[in-house]
């Protein structure tokens, strides 16, 4: 299909997220960059998650997906990429919220920075009831990761933050095998090959649970050894005994705290915390992404 001039194509694939759906969805409603083209693509939810989605149907540039299906977050993160029509395509998670001024920023710093493949930012955490608990510290600037042992080691991008080239999507499949840390093995895998930038300041709301589940945290671990296993012709024997040293000392402090009530000191160090005036700030630019539109 032939490509939209300066349309922005938006993915976001979702599974029983019917508490925050609305959330996600007016925040899109609610941007500067008005074009835009919205998948809603569901995971064969088996809560209200359809229901709630159904009256934005009514604006054309949205569209809801539903194959009745669940065939796993990177799948459907690839059929998102695939039915992209814009230029660019824009990461979102179901219980995410974007900054009013997200596609407006990332567009145009594309359009001025034409080498760059993907472009990051960074994010303010909100719990459950959107209330704004603090700053997710991330990499900013021209990213000077290049190498796969950098990238699993520093991390790189929050991934509902990326908003890069469709025909890059398309070319850098995640890997379906991967039910946990697909963005991380696919930032290990183009790196090399890749241009990546992180804009110096948030975009995005980023939803993070009050406590961490304990199951999760020992998962990511385990999938970032997994990662490193799968690149190991890329690693040296050192870098690879570190990768995987370190994954299994994090989960060994989960699993103490998880003993000792500590699991939210974990959650709070991922976090830098904000000023009272700031927090009174980012709620502003919070409540007017969540102005509901009637369509």
């Amino acid at each position: 299909m032939r490509k939209v001039k300066g349309l922005i194509s938006i993915g976001i694939p979702f599974y029983n997220a019917e508490n925050f759906l609305d959330f996600a969805i007016c925040s899109v409603l609610n941007q500067t960059y008005t074009n835009w083209e919205l998948f809603l693509l569901d995971d064969g939810s088996t809560d209200n998650s359809l229901s709630v989605i159904k009256k934005y149907e009514k604006d054309s540039r949205i569209s809801v997906l539903s194959d009745g299906e669940n065939k796993g977050l990177p799948t459907r993160l690839n059929q998102l990429s695939n039915l992209s029509n814009g230029k660019y395509y824009a990461r979102m998670d179901a219980d995410d919220v974007m900054f009013p001024t997200r596609l407006e920023k990332q567009y145009f710093f594309l359009e001025n920075n034409c080498e760059i493949d993907i472009v990051g930012t960074g994010a303010i955490v909100i719990d459950a009831n959107n209330t704004i608990t603090g700053l997710r510290n991330v990499l900013t600037g021209q990213v000077k990761i290049k190498s796969v042992y950098e990238v699993l080691k520093k991390g790189l991008f929050i991934h509902p933050s990326v908003m890069g080239k469709s025909s890059w999507f398309k070319k850098n499949p995640y890997d379906i095998k991967l039910k946990r840390a697909q963005d991380l093995d696919l930032w290990a895998r183009s790196i090399e090959g890749s241009k990546f930038h992180v804009l110096n300041e948030p975009l995005l709301f980023y939803r993070e649970d009050a406590l961490v589940s304990l199951n999760k945290a020992l998962k990511a671990n385990l999938y970032t050894i997994k990662i490193a296993t799968k690149h190991q012709g890329k690693l040296s024997k050192v870098q690879f005994f570190e990768i995987y040293f370190k994954s299994y000392s994090k989960s060994f402090i989960y699993l103490v705290c998880n003993v000792l009530g500590l699991m939210k000191l974990l959650v709070n160090r991922r976090s830098i915390k904000l000023s009272t005036d700031e927090s009174i700030r980012l709620a502003s630019i919070l409540s007017k992404s969540l102005i509901f539109r009637y369509i």
